[in-house]
């Protein structure tokens, strides 16, 4: 087994009208190789009207081009568990997917044309897509995304869907989080337009110049979710892609 380096560590904090409902404790580490591959490692906990704690814990293995290689998103509450795993064969792009809770078993598996994103519930992940492409200048960037309905209960396999990306500014935007001041990437998310949702909400997200791991998101509902801390292990991130 691969030692692992770790290169950033921090704490988000979610708020909805501005009352904080959640956060999410993450690091990012590479295997201390040659074209190691990447994992980024999340932990949420909220606490729900039961006053039990919802705990999320994400897994997120990307090789040395950030393609998906293996993700695990493991849930609790109270006695209720449940695994959902993403797993990716290299060689003929088929992802296997698997759901396990303490009353069902299923598992799925398909063959993925073109490059691709697995959607998780960890922030630290939300802008993945864009290390694999990078955004457009011009217009919006499309992105596949695979994702699934899966909870608590099996509800049937991962699917395939668009998400888009509009990069807001080419300069970088200033923002301050407690009383520091940080230069980020402004960008919106957003659903493809469908018949049925012809005109989707889109979220504010700030990126950082870390693998665009985002400082902040504005998403509809007054949801905010932002950085707390941020600790760097690495002087020369351009290190980081060898």
């Amino acid at each position: 087994m691969s030692l692992e380096e770790k290169l950033l560590e921090g704490k988000y904090i979610y708020k909805k009208d501005n009352v904080q409902y959640s956060e999410e404790i993450f690091k990012v580490s590479k295997e201390d190789k040659f074209q190691g591959n990447f994992i980024f490692s999340a932990e949420t906990l909220s606490r729900v009207s039961t006053g039990e704690f919802l705990k999320i814990y994400t897994d997120y293995e990307l090789s040395h081009q950030f393609e998906p290689l293996n993700v695990r998103v493991k849930r609790s509450l109270g006695n209720k568990k449940s695994t959902e795993r993403f797993v990716v064969n290299q060689k003929d792009k088929n992802l296997r997917y698997t759901f396990e809770s303490d009353s069902e078993s299923e598992q799925c598996e398909k063959i993925i044309n073109g490059k691709f994103h697995v959607a998780t519930p960890a922030f630290l992940t939300s802008a993945l897509m864009t290390q694999i492409k990078k955004m457009d200048s011009v217009q919006k960037t499309p992105y596949n995304i695979i994702s699934t309905n899966n909870v608590w209960n099996y509800n049937g396999p991962f699917f395939e869907a668009e998400i888009l990306i509009d990069l807001k500014s080419l300069d970088q935007v200033h923002l301050v989080i407690n009383d520091n001041k940080l230069s980020a990437t402004h960008c919106g998310m957003s659903e493809l337009e469908t018949k049925d949702n012809p005109h989707p909400e889109s979220s504010e997200f700030y990126l950082s110049r870390y693998f665009n791991i985002p400082y902040k998101a504005e998403m509809p509902g007054n949801i905010v979710i932002e950085v707390e801390q941020l600790k760097t292990f690495e002087v020369d991130y351009k290190t980081m892609l060898k």
